[in-house]
């Protein structure tokens, strides 16, 4: 139950790197809200074309014709809900960090301590992999050059920092500087998952030995901060 609530808990981590081009770009909100069924359908039928458009086309082809056609709308409906372009990327990245909040949220009453250093590396390890494993086409798209807005990207940073605390919550009384090994490792674990999703074509070896072996190594740094008790 510890383990899976921590996984959950990481399932929510923004699976893609803010990539920033030129100057920051600013938040662009939805030119209205969808008040009834109807419109919240069209909207998350927009959301959900814009995804696929970005996977198909990448950054540079992602247009709000294209999403429009892929979508079955006129792009005049799409301009009730979207300014542009922009405003559309950050409405899927934010529905993403919405999944995510709110299984953080779930997860928080049944994240108790004490776990073993083994369970809690178990459950980081598996809980990186099952987020890059979601949907891994969008993930490597939305780690390219998309240019999130400074808000999209502040609120991902937030959720970061939420996650390494509930790590270190973990780790109070076990390590001597908690937060410190807590964020390395999310930090590691996250880089070196990213990466294997990231480098896909040739990845050296399979999902299970990465696991095992990530393990391994950062079970072994856990218990090597580990005083023995007299």
């Amino acid at each position: 139950m510890l383990a899976h609530s921590i996984e959950s808990l990481l399932s929510f981590r923004l699976g893609f790197r803010m990539a920033t081009t030129g100057r920051r770009r600013r938040s662009q909100a939805l030119v209205r809200k969808p008040k009834q069924d109807r419109a919240r359908h069209t909207v998350a039928t927009l959301l959900e074309a814009a995804a696929r458009v970005l996977v198909e086309r990448g950054w540079d082809g992602f247009n709000t014709n294209a999403v429009a056609a892929r979508a079955g709308v006129s792009i005049g409906s799409l301009y009730e809900y979207f300014p542009n372009k922009q405003a559309l990327v950050d409405a899927v990245a934010n529905e993403h960090l919405a999944r995510g909040q709110a299984m953080l949220e779930q997860s928080q009453a049944d994240d108790r301590p004490p776990m073993t250093l083994e369970q809690l590396v178990h459950a980081l390890v598996q809980g990186f992999v099952k987020i890059h494993r979601d949907d891994p086409d969008l993930h490597r798209a939305l780690s390219g050059t998309v240019p999130l807005s400074s808000r999209v990207t502040a609120r991902a940073r937030q959720l970061l920092a939420a996650t390494v605390t509930r790590v270190e919550h973990h780790l109070r009384g076990v390590v001597r500087q908690p937060k410190l090994v807590g964020t390395l490792l999310v930090e590691t674990t996250d880089a070196v998952v990213h990466r294997w999703v990231i480098d896909h074509e040739g990845k050296p070896v399979s999902e299970r030995s990465l696991s095992m072996e990530l393990e391994r190594m950062l079970a072994a740094y856990l218990n090597s901060l580990v005083e023995p008790r007299l």
